[in-house]
């Protein structure tokens, strides 16, 4: 790490962090991961399921910002772990501390929220280009409570590699989760795989949330020499 990015490092591991955020879970088949391979999904020849996050921290050691991110999750037949291919951030400080605390591929873009008549609008800015997603909650809906206990270890236990150096580590968190009705993407051209093409299956809205992201164990890659060829 050079010392102009070491002087940006001002809130080391652990951080907990508290905001309110969108789950929307997504089957994906084979066409679409081979149509979105720009985004680093990983191919598979059966199609899977992945978690596309859209996050308004309130509070976290960096300040509030938010965070629009896929969850790409194992491919167990290869002993993959989770990974995050895509995401943006809305602040300077979380975009640098994201990658050289976690090794997380975090781009800068700009988020404005509108509510309205029960939907909530995310309109997401970036490289000149833009795109929004429109949600909605139904109008009485329960929320049941649920923590990272309750969910598959191998699910939250993410991998990234970064700079010649791999990542690893596991979030842990809490928070309470109702149902949402219908998400609806739009223009989503260059910056994120367009999700409307996908299977939306059941996706939840977290009105509060803790979150507490752990200090990454920290490997630099090592080349893997190449057979000697017999004679």
């Amino acid at each position: 790490m050079n010392n102009n990015i070491q002087n940006q490092i001002f809130a080391h591991p652990p951080w907990r962090l508290h905001g309110d955020a969108f789950i929307l879970n997504y089957w994906l088949n084979p066409f679409f991961l081979k149509t979105a391979k720009r985004f680093r999904l990983a191919p598979s020849p059966l199609g899977r399921m992945v978690n596309v996050m859209l996050i308004r921290y309130q509070d976290s050691p960096v300040g509030p910002y938010d965070e629009l991110l896929i969850m790409d999750h194992p491919l167990l037949y290869k002993h993959r772990l989770s990974t995050i291919p895509k995401i943006y951030v809305s602040t300077e400080a979380s975009l640098v501390h994201g990658q050289q605390l976690w090794g997380i591929p975090k781009e800068l873009a700009e988020f404005e929220w509108l509510e309205k008549e029960g939907r909530t609008y995310c309109i997401v800015r970036h490289q000149q280009q833009e795109m929004s997603i429109c949600l909605e909650r139904p109008k009485n809906s329960t929320s049941f409570y649920i923590n990272s206990h309750h969910i598959p270890t191998s699910f939250l236990s993410i991998q990234q590699a970064w700079q010649g150096q791999r990542y690893q580590f596991s979030p842990k968190f809490r928070g309470r989760l109702s149902k949402l009705k219908t998400v609806e993407w739009q223009n989503t051209q260059d910056i994120f795989p367009d999700f409307s093409q996908a299977r939306l299956l059941q996706s939840f809205y977290v009105p509060e949330f803790d979150l507490l992201f752990p200090e990454a164990q920290i490997k630099t890659k090592t080349a893997v020499p190449r057979e000697t060829r017999k004679i």
